[in-house]
């Protein structure tokens, strides 16, 4: 080979390289794009998942009451899909009817469905206040040890008359603006 063919060769070689560095360097950069969106999409579907679980969870709680206790509840939650259950959950007449209907449950003494009943309580209290400005409903603060008050509380059937809080069967409910007592929590005293 002659020392031009090779210089020729040389240059070839040197515009192969630079191409395909620039190839290599599109690639990383592509590929550093799809990271970044793989990544994104991967937050977002956390995210999604972590809201839909929290969701579905307090369905299938729903769903693990005893069926006469979903009997009765049929006028408070109609239909039977997870939609219509969260639509019917969130209206603020449905949430006073489901703890009106918790508070006879807790004061007839039926705990498992009691403690249930009020986790969706709760769950459909944070999901109304989301949908306004500003809180509506609080939850009353009500602890064990507490001296019972009648203008506060309401105690179960096997309490003793006065005392002290040994349990909170039912969160009460109180005006978020006034802290005024909508509901009386549901209290045993032993």
């Amino acid at each position: 080979m002659t020392e031009k063919n090779q210089e020729w060769q040389m240059i070839q070689m040197k515009e192969q390289l630079q191409k395909l560095q620039t190839e290599l360097q599109t690639t990383k950069e592509q590929l550093s794009k799809t990271e970044s969106n793989r990544d994104e999409y991967k937050n977002k579907y956390f995210q999604f998942k972590g809201i839909f679980q929290r969701q579905t969870h307090i369905f299938y709680l729903y769903q693990s009451l005893s069926e006469s206790c979903r009997d009765a509840l049929s006028g408070i939650f109609k239909g039977t899909s997870f939609e219509e259950f969260l639509a019917c959950g969130v209206q603020p007449g449905n949430i006073d009817a489901l703890w009106e209907f918790s508070r006879v449950h807790a004061l007839a003494g039926n705990p498992e469905d009691v403690a249930t009943l009020n986790q969706m309580i709760q769950y459909f209290v944070h999901l109304y206040n989301k949908t306004n400005e500003s809180p509506i409903l609080a939850f009353q603060t009500v602890s064990p040890g507490e001296l019972f008050d009648v203008d506060l509380h309401i105690r179960t059937q096997e309490s003793k008359a006065s005392g002290k809080i040994s349990n909170v069967i039912l969160t009460g409910l109180a005006n978020a603006y006034t802290g005024d007592i909508i509901k009386k929590a549901v209290v045993e005293i032993l």
